[in-house]
């Protein structure tokens, strides 16, 4: 009850954490219950583990070996050490999103690959993406299931510059996000009632003072539900 209408249907797909510290990660994953699947291997380029939670939401552990230095991946490693660098939501109505985003002056970029793109533009170090929801996905893989009982991503937490939180509080307008209130803080819920996940906003930490495009999230900014 109370529940905004959700046009586009948004809710959390993946979160990515870029590290110098692939195998140090990795294991600290393990430890923690989690169940690792095996992602991408390019020899002189990028290496990920992949951690499926019971929600279907996905954890990319990534870095890379490249010596290149157009990689955006070893440019952001030297700049911000490791990092979340990116989350990405499906959306099950793009084109609508996008149509949304330009009516409100929320800046953009759009691409095409295995389906269409959406990322928020001229923030950093955090990507935000959204693509379009795949109806043909299947069952969830069996590699979901952790000791640990992990269901989803509870909370993420945000740290941003004046101009760039004032931006994402709109997209959490225009998309839908409930906005609830408690002590002195603004939360948002996004996504459907039985599968959500909580963002708030954190103070902006040392390193990102003066910065006028500023998105991030540190890293002890990600909880879990059980």
């Amino acid at each position: 009850m109370g529940q905004n209408a959700l046009p586009f249907k948004i809710r959390l797909s993946r979160i990515t954490l870029l590290t110098q510290n692939f195998d140090s990660l990795t294991r600290s994953y393990l430890k923690k219950g989690f169940r690792i699947k095996n992602a991408r291997r390019e020899p002189g380029g990028v290496f990920s583990n992949l951690v499926i939670l019971r929600d279907g939401t996905q954890i990319i552990l990534e870095s890379t070996t490249s010596t290149d230095s157009n990689d955006w991946r070893l440019a952001a490693l030297k700049k911000y050490g490791s990092h979340i660098s990116g989350i990405a939501f499906e959306a099950e109505n793009i084109d609508s999103l996008q149509v949304a985003l330009k009516n409100n002056d929320v800046p953009y970029k759009s691409y095409q690959s295995d389906r269409t793109y959406l990322a928020l533009d001229s923030i950093a170090p955090l990507d935000v993406v959204f693509f379009q929801k795949d109806s043909s996905s299947g069952e969830i893989d069996s590699l979901a299931y952790h000791r640990n009982h992990v269901f989803r991503v509870d909370w993420l937490l945000l740290s941003a510059c004046p101009l760039i939180e004032t931006r994402v509080r709109k997209l959490f307008e225009i998309t839908g996000a409930l906005k609830q209130h408690e002590g002195c803080c603004d939360y948002w819920r996004v996504g459907l009632p039985v599968d959500f996940c909580f963002f708030r906003f954190d103070p902006l930490p040392q390193k990102a003072k003066g910065m006028l495009h500023w998105l991030s999230i540190e890293p002890d900014g990600m909880y879990f539900a059980y």
